[in-house]
């Protein structure tokens, strides 16, 4: 039987229509229970015998996790970055991991609370790296992690380069998911579905990680590029900017960079506090650290965060990248 571990799914909504797929011989699909939330398998093996055989997946996304981030900078100019997860008290499932893509970071300085486990691997299509925790004792009855309703902090990671948003992966406990002899043909219809469904094997969530690049020697219009790109190509596409507020944004990103080819240093000051006054407009807490950690916040809060035409921790993290562009510069105004 071939098995593979720690399965689950993205999300139902986006992925349902294509499992309620014709079936590929008029006798293979996958069809979601919608009682139970799992995956009905049907497929004939690729052995010659061509037997028909049924599994259930049960995703492991049957979790309702929160995360917050926060970052700070160090003695040596590298950021520290923390995270705290919380499992929602709605959730079905323990929760047992979680990850990111990095754009670097630091092995030796990556932590995990007690009874996780760290790891970093290189990311396999680019330079980047793939930053996890991972729960120690899973059981095979799934029981293990972080129970619904509990949250863990503790788990933190160092890089020199900047914050932007990305995608923070989660995943539940789950059964171990097996396949008789080899499974779906990789190249049938059930093939290619199951394989979609072990690709989004996880809860999405946004949070502040390692994504903009600090060039050795520094360079302020590289880094401001880069933000630019971000805030254009990210946060607008996370819903995290108000597609009006983003050209405000973006023609003050090009007035900067310009002035940082050009090597006009005191036009280039006064436009980074130009952006910072923006955001602060928008959030004036924005240049405050950590205090929302140890608060969920309530309905009113969200709802109004919702109102700004930025997203608070997007506005946070750009206003942190921009003051650290002023401190490389010397201006600690």
């Amino acid at each position: 039987m071939k098995k593979i571990r720690q399965l689950s799914l993205f999300t139902f909504l986006c992925l349902g229509a294509i499992f309620s797929l014709p079936t590929f011989a008029q006798d293979e699909s996958i069809v979601l229970d919608p009682d139970t939330g799992n995956y009905i398998i049907t497929f004939r093996s690729t052995f010659p015998s061509r037997e028909l055989h049924r599994v259930v997946f049960v995703p492991a996304t049957k979790i309702d996790p929160t995360v917050k981030s926060k970052f700070k900078l160090t003695s040596d100019q590298h950021i520290r970055y923390e995270y705290k997860v919380k499992n929602g008290p709605n959730s079905k499932q323990p929760l047992i991991g979680l990850r990111f893509i990095a754009s670097k970071a630091d092995r030796a300085s990556q932590v995990a609370p007690k009874g996780w486990r760290a790891s970093m691997i290189p990311n396999i299509v680019d330079t980047r790296v793939r930053v996890n925790w991972g729960y120690e004792e899973l059981e095979e009855d799934a029981s293990a992690g972080l129970q619904p309703g509990r949250n863990q902090s503790g788990f933190s990671v160092g890089s020199p380069d900047l914050p932007g948003i990305d995608v923070v992966r989660l995943n539940g406990a789950s059964p171990v998911f097996g396949v008789p002899d080899e499974g779906p043909a990789m190249d049938s219809e059930v093939g290619k579905q199951l394989n979609q469904l072990t690709a989004n094997d996880f809860v999405p969530r946004h949070a502040a990680i390692p994504l903009i690049p600090v060039p050795n020697p520094f360079d302020a219009a590289a880094v401001l590029t880069s933000m630019q790109k971000h805030v254009n190509q990210d946060m607008v596409s996370m819903n995290l900017i108000d597609p009006a507020f983003a050209p405000q944004l973006d023609r003050l990103f090009q007035t900067a960079i310009a002035a940082a080819k050009g090597g006009n240093t005191v036009a280039l000051k006064g436009n980074l506090k130009d952006l910072r006054q923006m955001l602060k407009r928008e959030h004036a807490d924005v240049d405050q650290e950590d205090e929302d950690w140890d608060k969920d916040g309530d309905r009113k809060d969200k709802e109004k965060d919702k109102s700004r035409l930025i997203d608070k921790l997007a506005a946070k993290v750009l206003d942190f990248d921009l003051k650290y562009i002023q401190k490389r510069l010397g201006d600690n105004d």
